[in-house]
C-alpha cells in the first residue's frame, strides 16, 4: 500500500488510503526574453513552473469519529513544521511544498469519507538521497551531482577563525568562525543559531554543478556537514 510522508507524519498512521495513483506532472521551464538592439533576442531560463501534486484519499468514520478524525487530519496537513512530502512509490524523489490545499469531504455509504489533498510544489525535485548531511573530513574531496540540474546545498563548517572554502573554481570566506557556522545557498543566508553572520561572509554561495565538484578549504577546519539538495526535473 503506497503512502506520503509529509510534516513529520505518515498517512498510514491516520489510516488514510490513498486510492489511485496520482497524476505526476512534467516539469516545465518558464524562459525570459531578452531583446537585443539590431541583433537577435537573447532567451534564458527565468525559474521552473510549480507542479500541482493531488492525492485521492478515503477512510473509515462513524459519525462519532468523523469530526475528531478531520480534525487531526487537518491539523497534520496544514500545521506545517517541514515543507518536505515524500510518496512511496516514488521513493528516488522528495518534493518541496509551497501551498496545500484540501477539498470537502464527501461520504459514499455510511462511514466511508473521502477527500482530495492536492500540493503546490516547486517545479524541480529533490533526490531523496540528497537530503541526507554528509560528513567530510579531508580538503579536496569530490562529490558527485547525480542530478539534472544544479543544485545549492545547506553547508555547516566546524572550525574557527577566518576560513576560505572553495568548491571547483569558486570560494567564499568566512571571518571569526568560532565553533561553527551553516550556509544556505536555497535562502541566502549565513547564520549561526539564530545569529546573522552574514557580514562576516564574502563571495558567492555554494552552488554544485552537474557531475564532480571538488570541495577543498584553508584555515582551521574540523570538518564539513553538508546537505547538497541534489535536484532533478
Amino acid at each position: 500500500m503506497s503512502y506520503i510522508f509529509y510534516n513529520n507524519g505518515d498517512s498510514r498512521d491516520l489510516e488514510l488510503i490513498i486510492e489511485n495513483v496520482p497524476i505526476i506532472p512534467a516539469t516545465n521551464i518558464e524562459y525570459e526574453i531578452i531583446e537585443i538592439d539590431g541583433g537577435e533576442n537573447l532567451t534564458r531560463i527565468k525559474g521552473f513552473s510549480d507542479i500541482p501534486l493531488s492525492f485521492d484519499f478515503w477512510y473509515e468514520a462513524d459519525d462519532d469519529e468523523y469530526f475528531m478524525k478531520k480534525a487531526m487530519i487537518d491539523n497534520w496537513l496544514l500545521n506545517t513544521k517541514s515543507k518536505e512530502l515524500f510518496y512511496s512509490a516514488d521513493e528516488s524523489k522528495t518534493y518541496k511544498v509551497k501551498q496545500i490545499k484540501i477539498s470537502e469531504t464527501k461520504t459514499s455509504s455510511r462511514i466511508i469519507r473521502r477527500f482530495t489533498a492536492t500540493f503546490i510544489c516547486n517545479g524541480l525535485k529533490y533526490m531523496t538521497s540528497g537530503l541526507k548531511a554528509q560528513i567530510i573530513t579531508t580538503s579536496g574531496i569530490v562529490l558527485n551531482n547525480f542530478g539534472t540540474y544544479e543544485s545549492k546545498p545547506i553547508v555547516k563548517i566546524y572550525g574557527s577563525h577566518d576560513i576560505i572554502l572553495n568548491i571547483n573554481d569558486t570560494s567564499f570566506t568566512i571571518e571569526n568562525v568560532v565553533d561553527y557556522v551553516t550556509i544556505d545557498s536555497e535562502i541566502k543566508e549565513c547564520y549561526k543559531d539564530n545569529i546573522n553572520f552574514g557580514r562576516n561572509m564574502t563571495g558567492d554561495y555554494p552552488v554544485f554543478s552537474i557531475g564532480k565538484n571538488t570541495i577543498s578549504w584553508s584555515g582551521n577546519v574540523n570538518k564539513l556537514e553538508i546537505t547538497p539538495r541534489w535536484r532533478c526535473y
